[in-house]
């Protein structure tokens, strides 16, 4: 093994192992974050609705405690930096960044008047790989979600890429613009989209729920507006999700929707088939295909296991969504439906 490569993996080997924090939140849970989130994510589900059982959605969960538009974490948070690992990897010569998977446990649901705050910890980080986007190492991190010392809501691992993007050539921008033109899913193009998902949120009781049932199918046109907007909602500041020039220097084309955007898309998704009434207790899943501006995305599901008990059951959903590059997204998600 080269000297350097082995200079990488020890520095690197230093920083796993070690739980850092609290992160605290900038804000308790609120209304107005709320209806942000759900404006930007098209989710009409009522329990988010402002009122005395008003509901924060799952998908929220990382939202809370992210830094603000300066970068900076609430005060009374720890100073011990939590991304130690990509600041070193920045150094040693992959600068980008971009979270390629989520696998997430939701205990409860938060409440309005609640404050979050995490701890973070380095699980894992793999020896150097190279993809599509560039060569570079898959960072784990583990992330306990918490609204005091001993009151966990959440807790979830997420790994990310941190990479020295390859270079972009003009064949292959005017690929993906041409490919991310018309959906393949749909065969059509983003301008003849109409949103034709109306969910009645009636809550679907698990003794009318079959493996091999399929969900419908869930048709979102991805726009700048979007990907923005879903950047803002969930407080997520990094440049190559409302940069064009920061994302074509991370490799990509375009700006590009970020994961917790796909994460509260695919979360509205699975309640608006469910019904209000229902409760997400896990979410996995991984990117594959990033979601551009011009594109479109189908998102389907499968029943694939159902549990059931005489208060209600737990039902298992692979899903995924697809646009013009191939499969943006795909996984599985556990979901507490009513009994009889």
């Amino acid at each position: 093994m080269p000297a350097a490569n082995v200079s990488e993996s020890e520095r690197l080997a230093r920083l796993a192992g070690r739980r850092v924090g609290p992160y605290l939140s900038h804000n308790p849970v609120s209304a107005t974050q709320i209806w942000q989130w759900c404006a930007a994510m098209g989710d009409r589900n009522p329990s988010y609705l402002p009122g005395d059982g008003q509901i924060a959605p799952p998908a929220m969960m990382q939202m809370w405690t992210m830094r603000d538009i300066n970068d900076r974490y609430a005060p009374g948070s720890t100073a011990a930096p939590p991304y130690q690992v990509f600041d070193d990897l920045k150094d040693m010569g992959y600068p980008a960044n971009v979270a390629v998977s989520y696998e997430i446990s939701f205990l409860r649901y938060l409440r309005p008047g609640e404050r979050a705050l995490h701890y973070s910890s380095v699980v894992n980080i793999s020896g150097k790989k190279t993809t599509a986007l560039g060569a570079g190492y898959f960072v784990t991190e583990r992330v306990e979600y918490l609204t005091g010392r001993d009151n966990p809501f959440a807790e979830a691992l997420i790994t990310y890429f941190q990479y020295q993007p390859a270079t972009v050539d003009a064949t292959r921008e005017a690929g993906t613009a041409e490919a991310r033109d018309k959906s393949a899913a749909t065969g059509v193009r983003t301008s003849q989209v109409r949103d034709g998902w109306r969910p009645d949120f009636r809550d679907i009781r698990v003794s009318d729920v079959r493996v091999g049932d399929r969900l419908p199918a869930l048709v979102i046109p991805v726009s700048h507006k979007l990907i923005v907007a879903g950047a803002i909602a969930t407080q997520d500041f990094i440049p190559v999700h409302h940069s064009v020039p920061a994302a074509r220097a991370a490799g990509m084309p375009d700006i590009f929707m970020n994961i917790l955007t796909t994460s509260g898309l695919s979360a509205r998704y699975l309640s608006d088939w469910a019904g209000a009434g229902s409760r997400l207790r896990q979410l996995s899943f991984t990117l594959k295909a990033p979601n551009l501006p011009g594109d479109t995305m189908v998102m389907e599901g499968t029943v694939t296991a159902v549990e059931q008990d005489a208060s209600g059951g737990l039902v298992t959903v692979a899903f995924s969504g697809r646009n013009g590059l191939g499969i943006h997204t795909s996984g599985a998600a556990a979901l507490l439906l009513p009994g009889m």
